[in-house]
């Protein structure tokens, strides 16, 4: 090999000595620095929706379940969007027993000529001590987007890849939280009783 063949080897070795500093592709990875949970948790700030855009999309058969949810005896809370956007909005409402929360969620596709709105619902419990407990039907894509980078466990959440198109596919959702819900409580776990005034503190502690 002649003094260029040489220089060249060098060359190379001292890129590849570089990238492996670097990289550290061989060091162990902590349990804490996992995925993407060693990312600074920022909160959520959801504020009441544009009351133009919720009246315009709002699929009736939603409009319907929320007036029977009422005489049922649920807290409506209001509806809510994240701040600076109008692509998704979110009806909350409390249970009687106070002991989880529905969210009928709406997410804005096809842009300013043609607007529909995508459903997905989702029922959250929050646990006194920050756990929580989340059971929810949405399309793959929106799957991605639940609580952001502070993924759920497969035992917090029960995760259904289907759209919701009426109050019959609501019924056995809530009744599957509610199952999973008992179960979770007598493994020893406090629920959080929610009210309006900290429903959406709770959020802001789980979602990222």
């Amino acid at each position: 090999m002649g003094p260029g063949g040489w220089l060249m080897a060098v060359l190379v070795l001292a890129v590849l000595g570089f990238i492996v500093q670097i990289e550290r592709p061989f060091r162990k990875k902590s349990s804490a620095a996992t995925g993407m949970e060693h990312l600074p948790k920022m909160p959520v700030i959801l504020e009441p929706a544009p009351v133009d855009l919720v009246e315009a999309l709002t699929p009736p058969w939603q409009k319907t379940l929320t007036e029977k949810l009422r005489a049922d005896g649920y807290t409506d809370v209001g509806k809510f969007s994240y701040s600076s956007t109008d692509f998704f909005w979110a009806h909350l409402l409390i249970a009687p027993d106070q002991k989880f929360v529905l969210l009928l969620v709406n997410w804005k596709e096809g842009g300013q000529r043609f607007r529909q709105a995508v459903a997905n619902l989702e029922i959250y419990s929050l646990g006194e001590k920050g756990s929580f407990l989340l059971t929810a039907c949405a399309q793959d894509g929106a799957s991605r987007l639940l609580t952001g980078a502070n993924r759920p466990t497969s035992e917090q959440m029960s995760l259904h890849l289907k759209m919701v198109f009426n109050e019959t596919g609501v019924k056995p959702l809530l009744e599957e939280h509610q199952q999973r819900l008992k179960a979770w409580e007598e493994k020893g776990n406090a629920v959080l009783l929610l009210r309006p005034d900290n429903v959406l503190a709770g959020f802001s502690k789980i979602f990222s």
